[in-house]
């Protein structure tokens, strides 16, 4: 049970054919990015991100937009969120869409010295993010990651990416 649980923690093109009824029949799919900065650049980050994903991402979008839910004395979290009509099959919906918005998200975030993650993790699909995330302190997490999972069985691919 609780490995089945992990299993199916992230979803992936494959999951496609198990998405919510509603999005199959709307065509509407809807995700959240999270990411986190110091309040000097949080605003940047989000002007930033929300202008390249206009411009860049060829998307009907029914809600583009971000929302805190973390605030602290040094800064805060951000979910973006965005919504958007698919016009493609859905198997090719990731690569169209979603990856090109979260990929835009994560680089004005770390361009601006933000974090790709908050509170929720790395996830499969931000792991190429991880040595530009990280910098020079790519190696502690290796290490560590090395001594506590030698088999390399939690998270797999979670945040080290799986081998192709």
């Amino acid at each position: 049970m609780i490995e089945e649980w992990f299993n199916n923690l992230n979803w992936d093109v494959s999951k496609i054919e198990e998405e919510r009824v509603e999005i199959r029949e709307t065509l509407n799919n809807g995700f959240t990015t999270e990411i986190s900065g110091n309040w000097s650049v949080i605003g940047d980050i989000y002007k930033n991100a929300i202008a390249r994903i206009r411009a860049e991402v060829p998307a009907q979008f029914t809600l583009l937009g971000g929302h805190s839910s973390h605030s602290y004395i040094n800064g805060t979290n951000m979910y973006f969120v965005y919504y958007y009509k698919i016009d493609c099959d859905p198997t090719e919906e990731r690569t169209r869409y979603h990856d090109p918005i979260q990929n835009i998200i994560v680089e004005e975030t770390l361009k601006l010295g933000g974090s790709m993650c908050h509170h929720h993790g790395v996830g499969k699909h931000r792991t190429h993010f991880l040595a530009e995330e990280y910098g020079s302190s790519l190696y502690m997490l290796e290490t560590l990651k090395a001594a506590f999972d030698p088999n390399g069985i939690m998270n797999k691919g979670t945040i080290f990416p799986l081998e192709k």
